[in-house]
């Protein structure tokens, strides 16, 4: 500093401490983005559509977008009521999620809408005879038997899942999830002290996007494969240990090799690795490809799962779409 010159009141700045970056980041960035009931089944079922022919998969992503049309006309006619004050206030004071995905099983609605989802796919979709087999005994099953089905889905349970019938019951209680998501408004939801759980219902979330419109642009955010809530997670931060910095890499499948994952930073669709618990989550850039959809594209790369498998990674969480027993 050259002799005698002062430093104004205006041009001092004040080192902004950890914690009060972390206060500034919660007051700027929208913390919580809620599902759109108009768009959210529409916007899945058209990318699966556009997906189907890239992967060898393509026949059971048609599927899927017959049943997740079907979804979108179910969600017209739900209506759920709003948990009670005292109810959300409970929740709250012991940060737990306000719509917990378990309570939605008493709910005498929801194995209604699955069987209005069997009847539409019957009407709409032109099935393959195993297909319309599967949804002829969901609707002549018995409540218990469907109770089962649903604990044993949301627990992850190993053992005593009917597997081709999961994707149906799921699709009934994601149903289920947006109608009651969207009840709320954003900025009276706070996360749970696990980033890892969706702060409505506290379900895990099937992947994570980096998004590409105002006013969310750069920011990432998990996606609630239940209800569709998403939230926002730092990035270049493992969302199943809280690991960050160097313990974080970001691996692709390889267009040239389909024996071994690569990494990049040209591919929408990425995992997100974490070396310190081995564990990953995919993430999806809206930039490289604007129309990404966590749960299609989460399916139409399931390569990318068996390469990092091999790698000697796990999956964090399940796509809600596919069975797969014993994941956590």
């Amino acid at each position: 500093m050259r002799k005698g010159c002062k430093i104004s009141p205006a041009m001092a700045q004040r080192i902004l401490q950890p914690g009060e970056i972390e206060g500034l980041a919660q007051q700027s960035i929208p913390r919580i983005r809620l599902p759109a009931p108009a768009e959210v089944f529409a916007l899945r079922a058209a990318r699966l559509r556009a997906l189907a022919p890239r992967t060898g998969i393509g026949a059971y992503l048609q599927f899927l977008a017959a049943l997740v049309d079907a979804q979108h006309s179910a969600l017209a006619r739900i209506e759920p009521a709003r948990p009670a004050d005292a109810d959300l206030k409970r929740a709250a004071e012991h940060g737990m999620p306000p719509i917990p995905a378990a309570a939605w099983l008493t709910d005498p609605e929801w194995p209604e809408t699955l069987n209005r989802l069997c009847a539409t796919l019957d009407e709409r979709a032109q099935l393959p005879a195993p297909v319309i087999e599967v949804m002829a005994r969901i609707r002549s099953a018995p409540p218990r038997w469907i109770m089962a089905q649903a604990e044993a889905l949301l627990e992850h349970a190993a053992e005593g899942v009917e597997a081709a019938a999961a994707p149906l019951l799921m699709a009934a209680l994601q149903v289920h999830g947006v109608a009651r998501a969207a009840r709320f408004d954003a900025a009276t939801v706070r996360p749970l002290g696990v980033a890892g759980l969706c702060p409505l219902c506290g379900t895990e979330p099937v992947a994570s996007r980096v998004c590409a419109n105002s006013p969310y642009q750069g920011y990432r955010y998990l996606h609630c494969a239940l209800c569709a809530t998403e939230w926002h997670l730092v990035r270049v931060q493992c969302s199943i240990c809280g690991a960050s910095g160097k313990s974080i890499a970001y691996q692709s499948a390889s267009a040239e090799s389909d024996q071994t994952p690569h990494r990049g930073a040209e591919a929408a669709v990425r995992a997100e690795t974490c070396d310190a618990c081995h564990g990953y989550r995919k993430i999806l850039y809206e930039e490289k490809d604007i129309a990404v959809e966590p749960l299609a594209d989460d399916l139409a790369s399931l390569s990318l799962d068996l390469l990092l498998g091999a790698s000697g990674y796990h999956r964090a969480g399940s796509n809600p779409l596919l069975w797969q027993a014993g994941e956590k």
